[in-house]
């Protein structure tokens, strides 16, 4: 439990500098004015209370909990207030997520063991939700499936759009298996994209990576072709057209859910950790709607008899 603390203002170092610093040991806090003083007590020290010489203590504010003249009545309306209010609620649940994780779960009688990830129908569910591990996961088990085939695809001397059927149907299934529901941050598709230019790198022909000597120096340097060029080379298009396929295809199938737009049209919990939703990346959901009309319709109509 905290309790709170008796501080009392008092000026440090001379009159000429009239400087007041925080009295709170080992705080580097030092400033000019004392209502710049109260407001270090709430960034730095939100659960201490302030005594102020010869006036006491003055109330917390209701929304930011900063000690406030009562005669202040523009306090609530100042950016110095919402911010406040802002990092009060982070704060709050801040706490309120340690007590989640601090909470023990039984089944039957049985106390649950708690895990950082879990595997669910093929794919990894982290404790953090993200999907980092499961990028990295099936990265792993793609690596050791292109091992595989890409030495029967040079042993046998396979064209590269043949090469890139290959790995479309085999590798990138296991690459892209759970996609539909990633929710992908630069760093994670930058990985995948790096994972699918280097295989097209050894099933290309013409355009690959080659060494160069330079005249003079005898310095060896890498030349490395345009990427695009790689890929059609190849028959294949960027790592990211292949995920927002998928991801619209599944999209077809919940949007009309009311689920779906009870989500879509909820608002962000003050406090909570600016993070991208899943319907916030690239997708058309106009046209998921219509493929989902289009579906409803042919199961209403039903198969058509001689």
């Amino acid at each position: 439990m905290l309790v709170d603390q008796e501080l009392v203002f008092y000026k440090a170092h001379s009159r000429i500098l009239g400087t007041f610093t925080c009295p709170v040991l080992g705080c580097i806090g030092e400033l000019k004015e004392k209502w710049n003083l109260w407001h270090h007590f709430l960034v730095r020290h939100p659960q201490d209370l302030v005594s102020i010489a010869g006036k006491g203590f003055y109330p917390k504010c209701k929304l930011c909990g900063m000690q406030t003249n009562p005669t202040a009545t523009k306090h609530r309306s100042t950016k110095l207030c919402k911010l406040g209010h802002k990092r009060k609620v982070q704060r709050e649940n801040a706490v309120k997520a340690g007590k989640a994780l601090g909470q023990d779960f039984t089944a039957y009688g049985d106390e649950l063991a708690r895990v950082e990830a879990f595997k669910y129908l093929g794919g990894l569910l982290s404790f953090d939700d993200t999907d980092a591990r499961a990028v990295l996961s099936n990265l792993r088990k793609a690596r050791k499936s292109w091992a595989r085939i890409s030495r029967v695809l040079r042993r046998d001397n396979v064209s590269p759009k043949v090469s890139g059927m290959f790995f479309k149907a085999t590798v990138q299934a296991v690459l892209l298996f759970g996609s539909e529901t990633w929710n992908l941050t630069p760093t994670a598709v930058k990985c995948l994209e790096g994972f699918q230019l280097r295989a097209a790198w050894r099933m290309a022909r013409e355009y690959k990576p080659r060494q160069a000597i330079e005249a003079g120096t005898g310095t060896v340097t890498w030349a490395y072709p345009p990427t695009e060029k790689v890929l059609e080379e190849c028959g294949l298009f960027p790592m990211t057209h292949y995920i927002e396929v998928r991801r619209q295809h599944v999209a077809s199938f919940i949007v009309n859910r009311p689920i779906f737009d009870l989500c879509v049209g909820s608002e962000r919990l003050r406090g909570t950790a600016p993070r991208q939703y899943w319907w916030e990346q690239t997708l058309d959901l106009d046209a998921a709607r219509a493929s989902a009309n289009v579906a409803a319709g042919d199961e209403e109509v039903g198969p058509v008899g001689d």
